[in-house]
């Protein structure tokens, strides 16, 4: 006899727990389909016979944890120490630009319009064609 519980969504929750009682409440022996229990025990054989993992080799990595932990302290330190030298240098003035700037400006503009036109068309094709939505 198959039971096969499908939860009434209009039925209250005593309903939903009646149903479940009642199948499991059925006098019906589980019996395991052939070859599972040779299946499940050849399993734990190859999981006993396997060798245990290799240990990680902390030892190995504490001098190069140790030497990141000093290049990165030094780092910060150094920083701080020319960081209020550095602020008082900071100019707030605009930049000029000479010409030559100007017209690199330009062409930047222009590339960076036509990747933006060329995302947008894929994205416009992507939408007509039905496809999976970009990331």
């Amino acid at each position: 006899m198959n039971h096969e519980f499908k939860p009434n969504p209009n039925a209250g929750r005593g309903a939903n727990l009646d149903a479940i009682d009642r199948i499991l409440s059925a006098d019906e022996q589980l019996v395991p389909s052939s070859g599972f229990l040779s299946a499940v025990m050849e399993r734990v054989h190859e999981e006993a016979a396997a060798p245990p993992p290799i240990p990680f080799p902390w030892k190995r990595m504490l001098p190069g944890f140790a030497l990141a932990a000093g290049v990165f302290g030094w780092g910060a330190f150094e920083f701080f120490r020319y960081l209020p030298q550095a602020l008082r240098q900071l100019s707030f003035a605009a930049p000029h630009l000479s010409a030559t700037a100007t017209r690199d400006l330009t062409q930047a503009g222009w590339v960076a319009l036509a990747c933006v036109l060329s995302l947008l068309s894929w994205l416009f094709a992507q939408r007509l064609a039905g496809g999976s939505t970009p990331i």
